[in-house]
């Protein structure tokens, strides 16, 4: 992989820390083991030399409040990365994500108007794939010929790396105790919750 352009791709899970204990103290292992992974990725690809983090706009110290923010569980580690002498890049653009957050908004609210709803959706996913499409230039745009560079981002993601970029996704043992966790969690909120609340 000498001179080639080389992503570490970590699935990234954006929960503030009131959060479920059960669920932080499964994000603290994660994180953990996310650490050691990389660690080793670094000994035999090279050292990452760019850090790239879903949902933040801007670059270096300002971009750092944003991962604050938005993954406090893996910030520390992220800063870490960057104090060793990899830079903070930017990912997104500030007009799409606040866009794609609205029409994700209309759509929780539950609309009544098939018309409305599908308007909805459809501004939704379109901004969902112009996020997209902007991380994976931002990515093409800061990463050079020869450097390493890691990118956390959920993993229902839809980034289209450029195809000269090796992508070695991370995935370490807890990764699939995270994701059991949310499945449960998610399970009993599709049949529960359907009456409506009485007065």
């Amino acid at each position: 992989y000498s001179g080639k352009r080389k992503m570490f791709l970590v699935p990234n899970f954006m929960i503030g820390p009131e959060g479920p204990d059960e669920f932080l103290k499964l994000l603290d292992g994660y994180w953990s083991e996310i650490r050691d992974h990389i660690n080793n990725l670094e000994r035999s690809l090279g050292t990452i030399t760019h850090v790239y983090h879903e949902m933040v706009p801007e670059a270096s110290d300002e971009g750092m409040k944003f991962v604050e923010m938005f993954n406090p569980k893996g910030c520390a580690f992220i800063r870490t990365l960057c104090n060793s002498g990899a830079q903070l890049e930017a990912t997104e653009n500030n007009a799409l994500v606040a866009e794609n957050s609205d029409w994700q908004r209309c759509i929780s609210m539950g609309l009544a108007s098939e018309k409305v709803l599908k308007t909805a959706l459809d501004g939704y996913h379109e901004t969902t794939k112009l996020r997209w499409d902007h991380i994976s230039a931002c990515l093409d745009k800061t990463l050079k010929q020869g450097e390493t560079g890691v990118i956390f981002v959920r993993e229902d993601h839809r980034i289209q790396f450029p195809e000269d970029i090796q992508v070695f996704y991370v995935a370490p043992p807890s990764l699939d105790g995270l994701k059991r966790w949310l499945s449960e969690q998610m399970r009993p909120t599709t049949t529960a919750d359907q009456n409506p609340s009485e007065n």
